[in-house]
């Protein structure tokens, strides 16, 4: 599978300004308005806060992993969110969640999708890196960190 970095851009990571969950996910998903990656912006947001209605991607340690396979996504890719002051997301062990990171796929890609989810939580759970990604004082530094575990 190709790195990680292939499935994000700079301009796919930013600093959430919400504070709640299911606006959090919206102003994430956006990033992916009017580019390659999806078809209609609308489905991708409708189908990622049904998805966080049947169970909370809130996966604990500060992480929430909202997902979506839909047929509107021409292309794999993954934004990354960032909240200095967390959000809550009904996580696992309660804790707010500072960092954000929404996976976007076509319906049929279930193995990448799920690939490409793995490879992102071994990274992020070594130690320091999920607190270097909500520290850094870039996109582009974000992008060094995660090229920098590929």
């Amino acid at each position: 599978m190709a790195s990680v970095t292939e499935y994000t851009k700079s301009n796919y990571i930013k600093v959430l300004d919400s504070t709640n969950k299911f606006k959090a996910i919206e102003e994430l998903a956006l990033v992916f308005k009017d580019c390659d990656v999806c078809g209609d912006i609308d489905s991708l947001i409708r189908a990622l806060k049904e998805r966080e209605e049947i169970m909370s991607t809130g996966i604990g340690f500060g992480i929430a992993i909202p997902h979506a396979k839909i047929g509107t996504i021409q292309e794999m890719a993954f934004a990354i969110g960032i909240s200095k002051q967390g959000i809550d997301f009904d996580s696992m062990d309660g804790e707010p969640v500072h960092l954000v990171i929404l996976v976007a796929a076509g319906e049929k890609q279930h193995k990448e999708y799920l690939r490409l989810l793995s490879n992102i939580m071994s990274i992020i759970k070594k130690e320091n890196v999920k607190e270097s990604i909500i520290n850094a004082p870039s996109s582009e530094e974000v992008l060094d960190i995660l090229r920098s575990y590929n």
